[in-house]
């Protein structure tokens, strides 16, 4: 089951191989009737003729950044969803070795982060020099990260022995991105005026929007004796389809005073289309076990992603930037590149359903999801970071499905709670001066991630 998520975080949707109480997300045979997506292998083990399963997440997420652009100017974005996240069918085909194929469609938000801060008010950030005294000192930020993905998969499982299995499933992915920043900050020069004072002015605007079509191949091994259930799967890096990226990129600063006799004016802009796009997805390799008891199951599992090195997104072509008459400044496309780096990361999972009825079962299941976020991988502090969230997350699931013979219906509370302590400021407004071009001075501040759901799935057999 897929839910707003976060973007540098790989089991953040539930469908992973620790989403326990989600129909199918699962490496090892955990006895689930809606076992078709995870590990294509477990395909093998289904013999119903067709299946539909669908499902909806309700769900709140909030994101707090304390000082997110300076001190007591706190960003915080939070929004409401209703997901529907998953179709998908069965069919199993009868032989001398019996095999299914499957299909899904699957719609995972990843990321809806937007926020807005404002600073209004008198501050000393113009020279005395020649503004004595505080200036009226007017900051706006805004900032948004909106991140879609929608997957179609198609996978095959067949059973090669009493007790091994193998499958392979074949994902296309449509990713998309948009990501902006826009800040301005205004100082009013302190000098006798009959009329409107001069201005001090510092004003950016990135923005960029991306989407690619890729596909990725899985391959999936079960292995079943008794009560012991065991399964591997290995994922590979993204194969791009088609990509396309544009950036809008704006600065302009006036009237800043760096020294008494240095006064800055610049204008750079730009806007470029039909960038070429290269978003990377790591190898992984993911592991399960599953222990069938009198009582139920407990199962644990746990998937390693590889790093991947500093790459650019998107590498900006040489264009005219920085505007003068001699119309000769290009701009260093190392400056506004969308940039990614990935360390490498390891989840752990940890599920027990409980037999309540012979009808009735209960999940519980936890996770860890750590962030790949890294700024140490850089190999430079030039251009833009892809990300926004920079903190682990920890995900509870409790819930319990209702059996019938044509179907089976589930339901869970989904909880995910991260913080860090290592969040990049994007600007200061409070350490704002002309000796920072009105930036700020830049730290590492806190923030903590919140995340309530309700999940709903309908698994139908036909």
């Amino acid at each position: 089951m897929a839910v707003n998520a976060q973007d540098a975080n790989y089991w953040s949707a539930a469908y992973n191989p620790a989403g326990f109480l989600t129909p199918g997300a699962a490496v090892a045979f955990t006895g689930d009737s809606g076992v078709l997506y995870f590990n294509p292998a477990l395909l093998a083990y289904n013999t119903k003729n067709s299946a539909t399963i669908s499902g909806s997440v309700y769900q709140f997420n909030t994101l707090s950044i304390k000082d997110g652009v300076g001190s007591g100017l706190n960003l915080k974005s939070s929004n409401v969803s209703v997901v529907p996240v998953m179709a998908s069918s069965i069919l199993s085909i009868k032989g001398r070795k019996r095999f299914t194929i499957a299909y899904a469609l699957i719609h995972n938000p990843v990321i809806a982060y937007q926020t807005t801060q404002q600073l209004d008010g008198k501050y000393n950030v113009l020279s005395d020099s020649y503004s004595p005294g505080a200036e009226n000192f007017l900051a706006q930020y805004s900032s948004q990260n909106i991140i879609n993905e929608t997957s179609g998969l198609l996978s095959t499982g067949f059973q090669l022995s009493s007790n091994f299995a193998w499958g392979f499933s074949m994902e296309g992915v449509y990713r998309e991105q948009h990501k902006e920043e826009n800040y301005s900050a205004r100082a009013l020069v302190n000098i006798p005026s009959n009329g409107l004072p001069p201005i001090a002015d510092a004003q950016t605007l990135y923005q960029i929007t991306h989407y690619n079509v890729s596909l990725k191949f899985k391959t999936g091994f079960a292995y079943d004796k008794g009560r012991d259930h065991l399964g591997v799967t290995i994922t590979s890096p993204l194969v791009k389809i088609i990509s396309n990226g544009q950036l809008l990129v704006d600065y302009l600063f006036t009237d800043l005073r760096l020294s008494p006799t240095d006064t800055m004016n610049m204008l750079a802009s730009t806007r470029e289309t039909k960038l070429k796009e290269k978003y990377k997805m790591p190898l992984s390799i993911a592991g399960g076990y599953a222990r069938e008891t009198s009582w139920g199951r407990v199962y644990v599992s746990a998937e390693y992603f590889a790093g991947v090195k500093d790459y650019n997104i998107i590498t900006p072509r040489p264009a005219y930037f920085i505007r003068t008459n001699d119309d000769e400044n290009f701009f260093t496309s190392d400056e506004l590149k969308f940039k990614d780096a990935r360390r490498p990361v390891m989840n752990f999972g940890f599920g027990v359903s409980y037999q309540l009825k012979p009808d009735l079962t209960g999940f519980l299941a936890l996770r860890t999801d750590l962030s790949y976020a890294d700024s140490s991988r850089y190999t430079d502090d030039g251009g833009f970071v892809s990300n926004t969230s920079h903190y682990d997350i920890y995900h509870l699931q409790l819930g319990g499905n209702v059996r019938r013979r044509k179907f089976n219906l589930r339901a869970g509370l989904l909880l995910d709670y991260g913080r860090t302590s290592k969040f990049p400021q994007p600007v200061n407004m409070t350490s704002a001066s002309e000796q920072n071009l009105l930036l700020g001075d830049v730290h590492n501040t806190r923030a903590s991630f919140f995340s309530v759901g309700l999940m709903f799935a309908y698994i139908h057999n036909l």
